[in-house]
This record gives C-alpha cells, sequence and structure tokens, in this order.
C-alpha cells in the first residue's frame, strides 16, 4: 500500500514538473514591434534648413558662373593659383578660411575691398555677396541635404523658366553680353543651338574647341535632359 502511495506522490511531482517547463503562447512576452524595416522612403532623414548655406546648391554654381573661364580660376592654369571647380581644390587654396568670411582673399575680391575685384567683369550683386560671406562664416563646409536631391522636373520646360536660368547659374561669367559666344539672351543661346555647338560643347564631346561650363565640370544629368528636350521641341522662345 504504502508502495502504491509513493508511486502515486512520484507521478504526480512529475506531472507537474513537465507542466512547469511547457510554454503557452499566453506566457510567451512578445519583443516591442519592430519598426526597423519599416519604409521610410518618404520620411527625409536630413531636411534642408532654411539658415543653412550649401556649397553644391548654393555656391558652386555662383563659382561656374562668375569664376571659370578662360584666363580664371580653373584648370590647367588657374590665376593666383585658385582653382574654384570644386569643393577641395577651392579650400586648398588657402583664400577661403572657415568661419572668417572678412578675411577670406576669396570675399574681400568679391566685395571690392581685396585688391583685384572679382568677378573682372563687375561686382556681384549684394545678395550673392551675402551668400558667399554667410557659407564662410558657417565654416565653409560642404554641406548636403535631402532636397538637394529630387526629381528632374521635365514636365513644362521653357526657355524663360527652365533654360535660361541654366545659363544664368553656370554660363554668365563667361558668356555675357560680350564675346564670341553669348548665352544671356534668346537670340544668343539660339545660334550656339542652331550650329550645334551648345550640344556639342555642355556634353564635353571630342573634339569640340571648349567644354562648357569648363573641361573639368559638366552640368547636371538633369540639366542636359532639359536642354535636350527644350532643343527637340524646336528650341522656343516661350
Amino acid at each position: 500500500m504504502k508502495n502504491i502511495s509513493f508511486l502515486f506522490l512520484w507521478a504526480f511531482v512529475v506531472f507537474l514538473t513537465i507542466q512547469s517547463c511547457r510554454h503557452y503562447p499566453a506566457d510567451i512576452i512578445p519583443l516591442p514591434n519592430d519598426t526597423t524595416n519599416n519604409d521610410t522612403s518618404n520620411v527625409k532623414k536630413h531636411p534642408c534648413s532654411a539658415d543653412t548655406v550649401y556649397y553644391a546648391r548654393d555656391i558652386q554654381p555662383l563659382f561656374n558662373a562668375y569664376c571659370i573661364g578662360a584666363g580664371c580660376h580653373n584648370p590647367p592654369s588657374p590665376k593666383e593659383e585658385l582653382n574654384l571647380t570644386s569643393y577641395s581644390t577651392a579650400l586648398s587654396s588657402g583664400k577661403i578660411i572657415p568661419f572668417n568670411g572678412a578675411g577670406s582673399k576669396v570675399y574681400k575680391s568679391m566685395n571690392g575691398t581685396g585688391g583685384d575685384i572679382m568677378p573682372p567683369t563687375g561686382k556681384l550683386s549684394a545678395d550673392k555677396i551675402a551668400l558667399m560671406k554667410k557659407w564662410m562664416d558657417q565654416g565653409a563646409k560642404d554641406l548636403w541635404c535631402d532636397d538637394m536631391v529630387g526629381p528632374c522636373d521635365t514636365a513644362a520646360v521653357k526657355y524663360s523658366t527652365t533654360i535660361a536660368p541654366i545659363f544664368t547659374n553656370n554660363c554668365a561669367g563667361c558668356h555675357g553680353t560680350s564675346g564670341g559666344v553669348t548665352l544671356t539672351n534668346y537670340a544668343g543661346v539660339k545660334t550656339v543651338v542652331t550650329n550645334g555647338k551648345l550640344w556639342n560643347a555642355i556634353n564635353h564631346l571630342s573634339g569640340v574647341t571648349k567644354a562648357m561650363p569648363n573641361s573639368t565640370t559638366k552640368l547636371s544629368a538633369c540639366n542636359l535632359r532639359q536642354i535636350k528636350i527644350w532643343i527637340d521641341a524646336g528650341s522656343p522662345q516661350n
């Protein structure tokens, strides 16, 4: 009888032990929701700041338009050993001092307080000079933000709103109202479109006399596409 009672007690203990080791769904505490793989394609991780000057968006276009050209600040022999065709070459010159726009040679020249005025064709507007100084005072950094990369607007390409601004921002410094090629008015642009020189130059095709904006700097793929759409449409003055 004692043996039967012992066996019954032993069996009961074993049963409780097994039950305690089993994990029912209600006993499992779920981990917090993992959102690391959620779609964040529409979330801007680095939004542009309205008070920040961005080199590629705001400064390099000014250099391209007003400081680069024959005998200017670009290879093979940049004037005053100041190469303004890229961020790295501009900063390595020592003529741009981070956090000290007023003490920078480039700003002094643009502002007319450093001897020779740059560009020699005429002083830049006050807002452009202020933008340059602000960039230097902010550290002359090569900053980037999400809004600088966006869709290429090819839906309504027009000369007045699309094409003219491209030439103003990238070519006006060399091809103003004087010289053999004029890109500041429709008649001048139309001339080099018709003879084919414009398309060859901005695409840096072999055999061109001069690549535009210069041999080391090319218009963005978006700008080239917009110009091509406009040319294919008959290059209208719209």
